[in-house]
């Protein structure tokens, strides 16, 4: 029993289970029947680690708070059709609970990358939108769209596996992006095909690049070379990129990135 609100138990396969519900172990002592009914939500956690620090997480906060972050995770779990790390439990459920008190407090933290999660990760950033009517349902708060983006940043990680990577991830996204928008003197068209095509291709690259795993392939020489003559912009805008990663993340290029970022931007460029 960790307090009234939550017990540690077995299922039929002798696993360990968190079981969550309102006075669930009131006047219980160790052994006794639990009925069905006063469990409002079982939780079989694989990884010990994430087990044993969401039992620690939950002997400190009111079950409401597991309750939205359940429903929100339940939620981005359909909409997106695949399993999220087991880790979300924990950082998310701590998440809501300082931004509530935070918001309670008048306090608000300003999401400063906002603008690019809502640009490079729109699923996600509406299940974060989705999370605040949940959160406003169960506490009537109206948190502020900055806490969308922390959401959507969450469910991000829980598919990526860890929060550092997608962070890197949406600012390497956002300083290519930026490189593109003032060497080829564009501004992008967010809701065109190129530009999605563009920024998912910036992504992949993105997470190889932070994971060490190098791109598969070779470019022929002289088809590569046909393309930087033919794209001469998109040629030098990429050359600046290379130079840029270098000198920041000690990252070099290969000519199979080369290739595919000079078609990638000639598209969202215009072909220029």
């Amino acid at each position: 029993m960790l307090n009234n609100n939550v017990i540690i138990s077995e299922d039929t396969k002798r696993r360990e289970i968190v079981a969550v519900g309102r006075g669930i172990a009131f006047k219980k002592r160790c052994g006794e029947y639990v009925p069905d009914n006063a469990v409002d939500k079982i939780y079989t956690l694989s990884n010990h680690d994430v087990l044993e620090k969401f039992k620690m997480l939950l002997a400190d906060l009111s079950p409401e708070y597991m309750e939205v972050s359940g429903k929100i995770i339940e939620m981005a779990e359909q909409k997106l059709q695949k399993k999220l790390n087991e880790s979300i439990y924990i950082s998310l459920t701590d998440h809501l609970h300082m931004a509530i008190r935070r918001f309670r407090d008048g306090t608000v933290v300003r999401n400063m990358m906002l603008w690019e999660i809502k640009r490079f990760y729109p699923e996600e950033y509406a299940l974060g939108e989705k999370a605040l009517a949940i959160i406003h349902a169960k506490f009537d708060l109206d948190l502020p769209e900055d806490e969308a983006g922390f959401v959507a940043l969450h469910i991000i990680d829980a598919q990526m596996g860890n929060r550092p990577l997608a962070d890197n991830i949406t600012r390497l996204i956002q300083e290519i992006t930026n490189i593109v928008r003032y060497t080829c003197a564009v501004e992008f068209n967010v809701d065109s095909p190129q530009y999605c095509r563009f920024v998912t291709h910036l992504k992949f690259f993105a997470k190889r690049m932070f994971t060490e795993k190098a791109s598969v392939g070779e470019v022929d020489e002289e088809m590569e070379k046909m393309v930087q003559k033919k794209y001469m912009t998109a040629h030098l805008c990429v050359q600046k990129i290379a130079e840029f990663l270098a000198g920041k993340y000690h990252y070099e290029l290969n000519a199979d990135e080369r290739f595919y970022l000079i078609i990638h931007i000639a598209k969202v460029v215009g072909k220029r």
